[in-house]
């Protein structure tokens, strides 16, 4: 039965080849009647008007759309990323395990906003240097979870509209006191003073996304 049914589909593809060549073969001789020359040359001709009066108008209708769609994309990145702000802003970062108390509510905590602060309650000079490194790294999650992209904080920054971040100026503050630690490595002097202000200006930031 199998072999019955594959014999009538080879047929049915022969047959269908057979009078597909029989219509070319018409479609050719008809054209040859009209003495429009030889099928190539008749080919030609309608290439030549393609991209004589076709392809012209669809350069220019391409281009039109691909702007229209560009202009799109912006509109709803920045859409988007207002979006995400207020969702940000509204419900602040998943909390790992809320606790409740007796009589007043507790916050979710945040651990790495906890290992800065660490840091930054120590004694240790070195320890300051990594709770300014550890905030700038909660800085870079936080505008990657916004939508910004970049390679670097700088870069994102750069990127970001002062209507959709209130705190910009304290984040950029924040940022150079870190590049000036990365860049300089032992030879930036950074006192306590310097680095719980620095420490202030993130948690103004995070706090305004509720991150903290």
């Amino acid at each position: 039965m199998s072999d019955r049914k594959a014999t009538e589909q080879i047929m049915s593809l022969l047959v269908g080849l057979f009078l597909l060549a029989a219509v070319a073969t018409g479609l050719l001789a008809y054209l040859e009647s009209l003495k429009l020359g030889t099928p190539s040359d008749f080919w030609a001709r309608i290439v030549d008007y393609f991209f004589q009066h076709i392809w012209p108008i669809w350069k220019l209708v391409a281009g039109i759309i691909s702007a229209l769609a560009l202009v799109g994309i912006i509109h709803n990145s920045r859409k988007l990323r207002a979006i995400n702000l207020e969702e940000l802003k509204i419900y602040g970062s998943p909390p790992d395990a809320p606790v409740l108390g007796e009589k007043n509510e507790v916050k979710p905590k945040n651990e790495k906003w906890e290992k800065v602060m660490k840091y930054a309650n120590s004694d240790n000079a070195s320890d300051w240097r990594l709770s300014i490194i550890e905030a700038d790294v909660m800085l870079e999650e936080l505008l990657r979870t916004l939508g910004f992209s970049g390679d670097s904080v700088g870069e994102m920054l750069k990127s970001v509209d002062k209507n959709e971040f209130s705190t910009i100026e304290e984040a950029w503050k924040a940022h150079k006191t870190r590049n000036a630690i990365t860049h300089s490595g032992t030879g930036f002097e950074l006192n306590e003073r310097e680095m719980k202000h620095t420490i202030a200006l993130f948690e103004k930031v995070f706090k305004e996304f509720g991150i903290i």
